[in-house]
């Protein structure tokens, strides 16, 4: 009575077949399309992965090598890390090479123009690969890619940590990503690069038990030596204008965290800030600002994560190069991450912070008791200021000796010289 009432009897009589019609054929279209990606997942996926590796693993067994070709990756996919430091001593030299960058998706460089580039994962990567003399690499790139090695290839592993702290995965991570990870680096891997006796035990008792080890040391630790005031001076300037940073003749504390699944989305792990910049200033007097460093794994919702923070705090979380940003820190700030292993050869300070280290250890584990290391730990924001207020530069330095002789570390500002000499050696084979 109502549709009758308001006009629209005839007009609804109509459309109902057509709207039951156009029921039924979005029901079938649905469903069909539930079964193509249903069939796509469970059968197309699978065969589509077989077929990769068997086209892969012809690739490289028919492919000539370029005795004049090397592929460098890194796993953070920009111009950084040991590779880049290899790189740079290759061009330093003006070796006969040709040098291929792998990019990934949010590589934004700048890379110098000597070099080649290829998209990660593209047939265009694996074809490099296939026809590299060399491959140098700083994690699992070319094994989470499937990449297969041809004969006549050398795959080196620089690795991207150094002495510790946290153990690598595998302690308590996922095991069956663990065991793949090391049986394909165990047999694909000619030489695990080095910078101590104790990474010599820590990669032998994980990832390559029967791999050459090489003891040169980490070429990305090689700017850390280089004092020079002009060395110093070029990179905060380069390192200040691509942040947007004024320069004031401010100091700067680097805040950088390992990555913490269990953590959530606070780098900070509940640091105040505020009364930490307060106690930098009254240690070490001067101005100091913050910058803050996500782990790479996080580092593109870094600006959201950070926001609202204070003006004095600025995200570093994008900028490629770690030990660059280490040069230009005054002092440091992590929980567990390696990259303050790296950091005390600058004899800089360094303090540890984590309000989660019991379950941290109980997951993941750590090689070094912290009262073995130059580290203070603190557990709380008062630990900190506390730690910081106590720091003795004195009984920081004979730690720090005493750390790297426990550890064997040989790194010295050379580790790129001895690498690109080894690399050379390769090449001639």
């Amino acid at each position: 009575m109502n549709s009758l009432i308001e006009g629209q009897l005839v007009s609804r009589i109509i459309g109902a077949p057509f709207r039951a019609c156009e029921i039924l054929f979005r029901g079938v279209q649905l469903g069909v399309r539930g079964v193509r990606l249903l069939l796509q997942r469970k059968l197309a996926a699978k065969g589509d992965a077989l077929l990769a590796r068997i086209g892969k693993r012809w690739l490289a067994q028919r492919s000539e090598i370029n005795d004049r070709s090397i592929v460098m990756m890194t796993m953070q996919g920009e111009y950084t890390c040991n590779p880049k430091y290899i790189a740079e001593e290759i061009l330093r030299r003006r070796l006969p090479w040709e040098i291929t960058w792998v990019l990934r998706d949010w590589s934004i460089g700048p890379f110098p123009e000597e070099f080649k580039f290829v998209p990660y994962g593209t047939a265009r990567y694996f074809e490099a690969l296939a026809s590299a003399k060399v491959v140098v690499q700083n994690g699992h790139t070319l094994q989470v890619s499937g990449a297969e090695k041809g004969s006549g290839q050398y795959w080196l592993q620089t690795w991207h940590g150094s002495l510790g702290l946290k153990k690598l995965e595998g302690a308590g991570g996922d095991r069956k990503y663990y065991e793949g990870m090391r049986r394909l680096e165990n047999a694909q891997t000619d030489l695990a690069v080095t910078n101590s006796t104790f990474e010599d035990s820590v990669f032998s008792s994980t990832y390559w038990p029967d791999v050459e080890k090489a003891r040169l040391g980490h070429a990305r630790n090689d700017v850390l030596f280089d004092r020079a005031p002009d060395q110093v001076a070029t990179l905060r300037k380069k390192v200040l204008d691509r942040l947007g940073i004024r320069d004031r003749g401010q100091k700067f504390l680097l805040c950088a965290p390992t990555h913490d699944d269990g953590r959530g989305s606070d780098p900070l792990n509940g640091i105040n800030v505020a009364t930490l910049r307060g106690a930098m200033a009254r240690k070490f007097s001067g101005e100091w600002d913050v910058l803050i460093r996500t782990h790479h794994r996080d580092k593109l919702e870094s600006e959201a994560v950070l926001a609202g923070l204070p003006a004095y705090c600025y995200n570093a979380s994008l900028y490629p190069d770690m030990q660059e940003l280490l040069v230009v820190a005054d002092a440091g700030l992590s929980d567990y991450s390696s990259w303050v292993c790296d950091y005390i050869n600058t004899r800089k300070p360094a303090f540890l912070f984590s309000t989660d280290i019991e379950t941290y250890s109980r997951q993941r584990g750590f090689y070094h008791d912290f009262a073995d290391t130059p580290f203070t730990m603190a557990t709380s924001n008062e630990g900190l200021l506390k730690n910081i207020e106590e720091f003795d530069q004195g009984v920081y330095g004979t730690k720090i000796e005493s750390f790297l002789q426990r550890c064997g570390s040989i790194d010295d500002g050379l580790a790129a010289v001895r690498i690109v000499d080894r690399i050379e050696e390769l090449m001639q084979r």
